[in-house]
Formats: C-alpha cells, structure tokens, sequence
C-alpha cells in the first residue's frame, strides 16, 4: 500500500516574529499581543540561578513541575494533578484537538477569533462549522454560540475568551451558561489572552466534565520567548492529557519564570494599569475621527475599525503597522497592541493627523 501524506495549510500565527542578529525595524509594531517587557525580578532571579546552578541548561527537569502545579491550581481554585503544563498555550491546543477531535467530530469555530485554531481542526480533517460575525463590533453573544451549537450537532467547540481579536471578555457566569446549556460538547476556553486571571472561568471544571481552559505567561506574564503554559482539566478527562503531553514539555528556565512571575504582584498591577491608561488614551483619541475602537477590551490588545478606509493601510503610511484585519478572517479594521504607551502614543497621533488632514 502506497502511503499517501496528508498535510494542511501552515499555521497563521498573528504575531510578527524577531531574528538572533535581526537589525531593528522602521516602523512603530503594534501587531503582536504580548506585553512589551519582563519582569525585572525574574530577570534578577534567572540571571542568578544560572549563575549558581549551571545544571538549569544542560539537565532535563521534570516538565510537569509539582510547584508551578500548586501555584496555579491555588489561583484557579483546581487540584494541581488537573493542571498540566505545555509549550504555551499553543501547546495546549495542539493537544486538545489531539485528545478530542477526529474526522467524524464537528468542531465549531468563531469568526472573527484565533486563526490557528482551523489549522489543527483541518489537521484533523473534522467537519468545521463556521460561526460568522463580519460587521462592527464583531461579537457573539452566549445565546448565539450556544443555539449554534446545538443546531450544528457540535462535538467540539473552542474559543478565546478574551477574544483574541477585539480583547473582549465573558464573564465566568456566561460560559458556565454555555457549558451547561450543551452538555453532549466539549468546550474549550482559551484564556491565553487575559489579563485578569482573578477573572478566569477555569474553576468551572470543578462541576463540568465537558470543557477545559488554556492558560498562558506568554502575555499578560510577559514570558513569551520562554513558551510556558498550561490545561486546566476536568478530573474525568486528566488522565487523557497525562498520557498525551510530552514528558520534557516545558524546560527549566521557563518553569523558573513562571513560578517567580506568580508572585510578583508588582509587575502584574503595573501593566494592568498600563493596559488600562494606553486603552483610555486610544478610545481618546478615536473621538470626533472616523476610527472606532472595538469596545469592551479587556486584554493586551484591542480592534480599531474604520467604515471607510482600510485601517492597516492608512496607518502605514504613518509608519505604524498592526495585525491585519485578513489575519482574521474580516474586510476591515485592524488589532492594535496596547502594551507600549510610546507606541500607542505615536498611533494616537497618527490619528489625529489623519483626521486633520481629510
């Protein structure tokens, strides 16, 4: 029998990537979603480690650290033997897809929202149902995903919550809703992109067997480069990400990170309250102009729409780029990083002096 090889189309990541000895570029990046720096405490803390315990490079640690476990399942509210650690929170849908997903699952999926999650869905070759909301402000509301749900027979669904696009969040009540309204699918929320983890629904695997949460330090714990995250698992589907997950899934240094990062209180306060500042001044400065901003972010990033004009391109002749609004699947608009308040501050005059210009 001839092997015949199946493969998909590459992931869209939406992110822009940097290169070891890369030259700086020219233009002002507000297309990635990350937060903009570390925190100085870790830094110190591996700087030292390194130093004293040189092993930290070259040994193989256990990668479902029982430590790191204990920490999150303390913030979560979750047994540390229900919280397996990944490669980011990438990982962790890679495994989920894995575990749940064949070619007879039907898989929901949202528009606008991630767009790496068709990529292991076609992996998978399952039945891709599409739930489309292509006009300003594009939202979905519980009711509308969960009589989606239904209607298509759903096995699978998953989405980000917040929204990988516009930054806007569901409360905890509300996917505890949609959990329950559709007990025969399995949920998966992606909370790689909060920055309220005081606000995480992951608690809700205490009664639920059919939905698990992605969590992440790529963002809002600014460990990016590190790639630590984690699944928060019903205790009856544990046993299935035990036996998936790679046993040397996350390496030292960023297990070191991510447990030091918990703790610093600090440096989490500070860039919630720059978020907070940098969404303020963007909202600002979009009054009175033909630019709106998707409202409700509650996460590193927001969309800034025009009905006019294509967002991406305008601001880049201003020599400001950010994720375009075809990475995600719609015709207008565009995700702005909100991490940097110089950078914000360069978008906010760039549109000023669009406006003054019309």
């Amino acid at each position: 029998m001839k092997i015949k090889p199946h493969s998909v189309q590459p992931i869209i990541i939406p992110t822009p990537f940097a290169e070891f000895g890369g030259c700086p570029k020219d233009y002002v990046d507000l297309a990635g979603c990350e937060n903009v720096g570390p925190s100085t405490m870790v830094m110190e803390i591996i700087a030292r480690e390194v130093t004293n315990t040189p092993a930290l490079i070259y040994d193989h640690w256990k990668a479902q650290d029982e430590n790191l476990r204990a920490q999150l399942g303390e913030l979560h509210g979750i047994p540390a033997e229900q919280i397996f650690l990944t490669a980011g929170a990438l990982a962790g849908i890679d495994y989920s897809f894995k575990i749940f997903v064949d070619s007879d699952t039907n898989v929901a999926l949202l528009r606008p929202d991630f767009p790496g999650f068709i990529h292991y869905a076609n992996r998978e070759r399952a039945n891709v149902n599409w739930l489309e909301s292509p006009k300003f402000p594009f939202q979905f509301s519980v009711a509308d995903i969960a009589d989606f749900v239904k209607q298509k027979e759903i096995g699978f669904t998953i989405m980000s919550n917040p929204s990988a696009v516009t930054g806007t969040m569901k409360e905890p009540k509300e996917i505890e809703e949609l959990v329950k309204v559709n007990p025969d699918t399995f949920h998966i929320i992606d909370e790689a992109d909060t920055i309220i983890p005081d606000k995480s629904a992951a608690y809700l695997v205490n009664g639920n067997g059919n939905v698990a949460f992605l969590g992440s330090f790529s963002k809002f714990y600014g460990l990016s480069g590190l790639r630590v995250g984690y699944v928060v698992s019903p205790k009856s589907m544990a046993e299935h990400f035990d036996r998936t997950i790679s046993p040397i899934e996350v390496n030292s240094i960023g297990l070191l990170a991510a447990r030091e990062v918990l703790c610093d209180k600090e440096y989490q306060a500070e860039t919630q309250t720059r978020i907070a500042r940098n969404l303020e001044a963007l909202e600002q400065a979009c009054v009175g102009t033909e630019y709106q901003v998707a409202p409700g972010s509650r996460c590193l990033a927001s969309y800034l729409w025009s009905p006019d004009v294509d967002t991406a391109v305008e601001l880049g002749k201003h020599g400001i780029k950010i994720a375009r609004a075809s990475t995600f699947g719609l015709d207008s608009g565009g995700r702005v990083n909100l991490g940097s308040t110089l950078n914000i501050e360069k978008l906010c005059y760039a549109i000023r002096d669009i406006n003054k210009n019309e």
